[in-house]
């Protein structure tokens, strides 16, 4: 393990809502700290030509652009996403900055929270990032619940045909 002396602060880049709400984070927490940021986006092998551009368009979307006051770099990873973030945020003076979907623990047990697996690996300050509140009157109705809620309106619709 090499003793590097310069913290850094690392970022996953993706483009849901709480990925630029951490993305806007770790960047001014960066600013702050007077550190190099390092924004990265995990993605399979076939795709890694049009990871850095998703990385810029993140920016663009949580920022309006490219941060100025901050040493950027910008990395593209392969897969697993926990295991390729806390790789690059080994030291005790790093920080790691993740949003949180906010699907509930549920989903985060099926589907492999990214989240979790970083806190479960990191040797670093891991700083999870909330669900904004935005994203969370935008959710959509679950698929059951609006199969169910659909049933029983066409029920209440056809009810009075039945009666006759």
């Amino acid at each position: 393990m090499s003793t590097r002396s310069h913290p850094r602060v690392v970022v996953g880049v993706d483009g849901s809502l709480h990925g630029l709400a951490a993305l806007r984070i770790a960047a001014a927490e960066a600013a702050r700290r007077g550190v190099p940021l390092y924004a990265v986006r995990v993605r399979s092998a076939a795709s890694v030509p049009y990871a850095l551009s998703e990385i810029d368009e993140a920016f663009v979307e949580a920022l309006g652009g490219l941060p100025r006051n901050v040493e950027l770099h910008r990395e593209v990873a392969l897969p697993p996403a926990a295991t390729a973030l806390t790789r690059r945020a080994v030291h005790a003076e790093d920080l790691l900055v993740l949003g949180e979907s906010g699907r509930g623990a549920w989903h985060a047990f099926w589907s492999g929270s990214v989240t979790r697996g970083c806190l479960r690996k990191a040797r670093c300050q891991v700083l999870v990032v909330p669900v904004p509140e935005m994203a969370r009157t935008v959710w959509r109705p679950r698929r059951w619940s609006a199969a169910r809620r659909d049933v029983w309106q066409r029920f209440d619709e056809e009810q009075p045909a039945l009666r006759g």
